[in-house]
């Protein structure tokens, strides 16, 4: 009766194993890379929220001109986003999960 369950579960299950694979491979990707760069220019966007009408989704991103040359976008909360001016070197260390502020 077990094995009859599982089998049942089993197509319910292998795709949640494997999206939190996937999710769980992505976050500790991120955190391994280190990078440095300077912010060459500031983002901001909204979105109406198609579910909520009178809801307004913000992204906020920082575009950085890396150490070793390429131009990366980066997708910062609102409040480290404000903290930053372009002209501001940001960091982020091997093993952490955000960026934080140089100078």
């Amino acid at each position: 009766m077990q094995g009859c369950l599982f089998l049942i579960m089993l197509p319910f299950i292998i795709p949640i194993v494997l999206a939190a694979v996937f999710i769980l491979r992505i976050f500790l990707k991120g955190k391994a890379e280190g990078w440095k760069g300077t912010v060459i220019d500031k983002s901001h966007k909204t979105k109406d929220d198609d579910d909520h009408p009178h809801k307004v989704e913000h992204f906020y991103s920082l575009k950085c001109k890396m150490t070793d040359g390429k131009e990366r976008n980066i997708a910062v909360s609102s409040e480290f986003w404000a903290s930053c001016n372009v002209g501001d070197i940001i960091e982020k260390p091997k093993g952490a999960i955000f960026p934080k502020k140089v100078t």
